[in-house]
């Protein structure tokens, strides 16, 4: 007979105790390996993100399976998603999904940027992830409600634009780009997301251009065009007039 028991390897350390207080994004948390899995974690630093896998705790909602996702209006006619179309903790088996990098590992102690896992939350898998099969770039979905507020906003759109732009982040032109978008979308959508992007950019700054690529998900030939003026158009809103800007 196979077996077919589940094992948790290990357990979530974070500071955030309480669903309620789960910022959305995730915070800064560890996972601490059972000993028994040592072995597993053998040239684990080849990697710099992982997939963490965890059942997630105090979710009694296996047997629903329609909801409304946080941010979206519950009288809007398409409020009501399926389980399946969601990250929703309510599902019929509650295995949570995140994808994290791992900052630093310390014997059986994997401390990583964020995770949005309860204290004390079993942990079933670690996975690497995999830059040759698990960046999708031509994926794309529609929004699922709006954050809750301009900070969030922001805090998404630089989250977006480290996971894209890496060790580039720090060029002052990627700041540029995370504001612009987050200007773009407070003051003509309502912190909401366009159906498609129509970016003019400058050819002249690179760095410009990637901080727009991964706050938008636009690309050449997609969505966006290079040109040499030092003027930048987002869905035709004007949003750098001043080539220093």
């Amino acid at each position: 007979m196979p077996d077919d028991r589940l094992r948790f390897i290990g357990v979530v350390r974070s500071t955030v105790a309480d669903r309620s207080q789960m910022p959305p994004l995730g915070a800064p948390a560890a996972v601490e390996l059972d000993p028994a899995y040592a072995d597993g974690l053998l040239r684990a630093d080849k990697h710099s993100h992982f997939w963490i896998l965890a059942w997630l705790m105090g979710r009694p909602e296996r047997d629903v399976l329609q909801v409304t996702p946080r941010g979206v209006d519950p009288t809007a006619p398409d409020a009501t998603h399926g389980v399946f179309a969601v990250r929703s903790p309510a599902r019929p088996n509650p295995i949570g999904l995140t994808a994290a990098k791992l900052l630093k590992l310390d014997g059986l102690r994997l401390e990583f940027d964020r995770l949005d896992f309860l204290d004390g939350t079993p942990v079933l898998d670690i996975k690497p992830y995999f830059v040759s099969r698990d960046a999708i770039f031509a994926a794309h979905s529609r929004a699922v409600g709006k954050p809750k507020s301009a900070e969030a906003m922001r805090e998404s759109l630089w989250m977006q634009a480290a996971n894209f732009c890496g060790e580039d982040l720090s060029h002052p032109d990627i700041a540029v780009a995370v504001e612009l978008v987050a200007q773009y979308r407070e003051q003509l959508l309502n912190l909401g997301e366009p159906e498609a992007w129509d970016i003019q950019a400058p050819a002249n700054r690179p760095f410009l251009v990637t901080g727009l690529m991964g706050t938008t998900r636009a690309r050449l030939g997609r969505g966006l065009t290079l040109h040499e003026a030092d003027a930048l158009t987002i869905n035709g809103w004007s949003a750098l007039r001043d080539p220093n800007s």
